[in-house]
């Protein structure tokens, strides 16, 4: 049988690369592996522990191989995470983490990203009872709670008057820890009594407002646990103002950049957090393990940070537990 090319020199040279493909077994090139891009949504940006969150999802994001997309409010607003997270949709992302302020506000746009094909999860504040695939949790909240409450009890010598200042109410994470700070308190300080929770949001000038209205408001006050990484601050700075500092203790949950002066000059004994560095780098690891479709083990080998546990009856990965801060460790961390 004779061959015939519209091209000799073209046939030719098509035949003889075919063949010696043939010859020498050598197989096609396997197409490139998709690059997939995990998209986060904080509360608010531009505050410290989002911010390194941020840099921890940076760093995943070239480690992995990933595109790492950080959009969100500048105020803490649900409804403003919504319009960012319908965005996301729009720009056919692969997957969506979400920290939301209001779970239930947020939870039909990820119903909606869901019916598009983008996988969501929850991460630093869970939605429960949502279309949310994994949670991916700092600590375990009675872990959180406890160690919070325990350093406030230590600072204010396990009795007197204490308050709460928290940021949203509708913030799920938040408020499993006071549930837990109540119920330990009432259990293993009976000395100790809580006068009140406010609310100032994720801003740490109304945090310091609020604060210094609890310390002239309640004259007997001792201790105030600032419940976010805002009103922990804020409420150091109150008593740092209203010079009441060995008068009126200040624990919380905030980053180490925005407590040392606190530590330093008193108005602060202790403060508990996590690695956020680490949780932004969990986050986007946890995001590609869901665009590629793989599970969870009860153990999972994270690059740069270890082991992390996976609780399946919640489907929850966990972090670690917390840390807790004081003058011995806080120049250490640069968060």
């Amino acid at each position: 049988m004779k061959l015939k090319f519209p091209n000799p020199k073209l046939g030719f040279s098509t035949f003889t690369l075919l063949l010696t493909l043939a010859l020498t077994g050598l197989p096609a090139a396997a197409p490139a592996q998709k690059k997939y891009t995990i998209a986060f949504v904080p509360k608010l940006i531009n505050i410290g522990y989002f911010n390194a969150m941020l840099d921890g999802g940076n760093k995943a994001a070239k480690d992995l191989g990933v595109t790492f997309d950080y959009e969100g409010p500048t105020t803490a607003d649900a409804s403003l995470q919504v319009q960012t997270i319908k965005q996301l949709i729009a720009k056919h992302v692969d997957a969506i983490a979400v920290a939301p302020d209001d779970p239930a506000v947020v939870a039909p746009a990820l119903q909606q990203a869901e019916a598009q094909g983008i996988k969501t999860f929850t991460t630093d504040t869970d939605a429960p009872g949502t279309v949310r695939r994994v949670f991916v949790n700092q600590a375990l909240d009675t872990e959180i709670g406890e160690a919070t409450i325990d350093a406030l009890a230590d600072a204010m010598g396990k009795q007197g008057d204490w308050a709460i200042d928290s940021c949203g109410p509708a913030a799920q994470n938040l408020n499993a820890w006071i549930a837990i700070e109540k119920e330990r308190a009432a259990k293993m300080y009976p000395n100790m009594h809580l006068v009140t929770v406010v609310y100032s949001g994720e801003d740490i000038a109304k945090a310091v407002a609020d604060s210094k209205d609890l310390i002239t408001g309640h004259p007997n006050l001792k201790g105030i646990i600032g419940q976010c990484s805002t009103s922990a601050p804020g409420a150091a700075k109150a008593v740092t103002d209203l010079n009441a500092v060995g008068k009126v203790f200040v624990t919380g949950i905030t980053v180490p950049s925005l407590m040392k002066q606190y530590v330093d000059n008193g108005a602060v004994k202790s403060f508990v957090l996590w690695n956020p560095v680490n949780l932004g780098y969990l986050t986007v690891w946890a995001g590609l393990q869901l665009c590629q479709g793989k599970s969870f083990q009860a153990v999972n080998s994270v690059p740069t940070i270890g082991d992390v546990r996976y609780d399946a009856s919640k489907k929850m990965l966990i972090l670690g537990p917390p840390t807790v801060f004081d003058k011995s460790n806080i120049g250490q961390f640069n968060f």
